[in-house]
């Protein structure tokens, strides 16, 4: 229903590896009313590990594959080798592909859960006008979403084209549907959140999450917001993602309906690796930070986002105010790169895939970050803290 709202990385899903390994193991019925087992099989000469059973509301890292110390996991040359040989990296891995897979189970809960129900309303509300659902939805988002005329679209199509981009005239309907994306993500929430408050939808089956990512501000970290804030939402972002700098206005909405809250809203760099541009301009950024002046940078990076190069980047640097000579110092030393390279390692760490990603209290965000969408997410955790 929603369009995509994230570039994603080139990665193979951990969750995929996963699930082929657990294929390999037996599966065994669980009771009525019970959850399944699977059982992995042992290593010769060691004890198998224990069955995994899972609660329908259980943690995620009850369904840990790990194997106990002192495991063999082969023998070269007639000596063992045991797990713990192979080194902390098998534990990282093991660690982000166990959280990417129980993310996905959470998702995967939660859009069968969303399809069924908003299906079913959708289907009533939709026939009770006499409509299918397209029309139905269709109706009511035109109604809401306001188009733009010529001299808006000609103003948004040459403050974002590049060299390479096509006349306007070929590119108009693409360039109307990104002028008005806000928008008709705004009113389909709208819609799907009327339709649940008038019937009275709960949501009752617990995520399957793992302890919260530890996403503690660093030193050089720009954030906004108290450093005892009960709300902390962290975004790893790209400079060059086009759905960035859609979220970048995000987040500039939320900065501002939460001042004085106690709600933190912090930047963490994930450059990726098909937009070139995206790690010199985390650089300049952090720079930025440096002098303290992050914000200004981050704002006029985004606005500028479209055919990013080093020249537009030092024009942007200008602009925000930075000193020059400070810059290039900081610059030429290396330490932003190593910030950012490590903003990047710690999303890794996290499970993120692609940007623009987010994480609430240290739980990974999976709905549509809108404003509206992480405006409910927010208060949601605010009312927890005043329940």
């Amino acid at each position: 229903m929603l369009r995509p709202f994230r570039c994603s990385s080139l990665a193979l899903s951990a969750a995929l590896l996963l699930t082929t390994a657990c294929d390999r193991g037996q599966t065994t019925p669980g009771q009525p009313g019970q959850p399944g087992v699977v059982a992995t099989p042992g290593t010769p000469g060691t004890p198998p590990s224990a069955p995994l059973v899972l609660t329908p509301a259980g943690s995620c890292e009850e369904a840990a594959l790990t194997l106990p110390a002192g495991t063999v996991v082969g023998r070269m040359r007639g000596a063992d080798i045991k797990v713990e040989d192979l080194g902390d990296d098998l534990k990282t891995a093991e660690r982000q592909a166990l959280r990417t897979y129980c993310k996905a189970i959470s998702e995967a809960r939660k859009v069968g859960f969303d399809n069924h129900v908003h299906k079913t309303l959708l289907e009533e509300a939709a026939k009770a006008e006499g409509k299918d659902i397209q029309a139905f939805l269709k109706s009511r988002v035109d109604a809401e979403v306001k188009q733009p005329d010529d001299a808006a679209i000609q103003a948004f199509y040459d403050a974002n084209k590049s060299e390479q981009t096509p006349p306007l005239e070929l590119v108009r309907d693409q360039v109307i549907q990104s002028m008005t994306g806000s928008q008709t993500d705004a009113a389909l929430e709208k819609i799907i959140s009327g339709i649940e408050a008038q019937n009275g939808v709960e949501r009752l089956l617990g995520d399957v999450q793992m302890a919260p990512v530890d996403l503690a501000n660093q030193p050089y970290t720009a954030s906004i917001g108290p450093d005892d804030a009960v709300v902390k939402l962290v975004e790893f972002s790209d400079f060059e993602c086009p759905y960035c700098a859609r979220a970048a206005d995000t987040f500039r909405q939320l900065k501002d309906k939460y001042a004085g809250q106690k709600v933190q809203f912090t930047y963490r760099h994930f450059p990726l690796p098909m937009h070139p541009n995206a790690q010199p301009a985390a650089e300049y950024a952090q720079c930025a930070q440096a002098q303290g002046k992050f914000w200004p940078m981050h704002d006029a990076i985004f606005a500028g986002s479209s055919g990013l190069s080093t020249d537009k980047l030092k024009e942007m640097a200008t602009q925000a105010g930075l000193d020059t000579a400070a810059l290039e110092g900081c610059l030429t030393a290396g330490e932003a790169a190593k910030q950012v390279a490590a903003d990047l390692s710690k999303g890794r760490e996290a499970g993120v895939e692609g940007t623009p990603s987010f994480y609430l209290n240290g739980q990974p965000f999976a709905g549509n970050p809108s404003f509206e969408g992480l405006s409910k997410a927010i208060d949601a955790e605010l009312a927890k803290v005043k329940g």
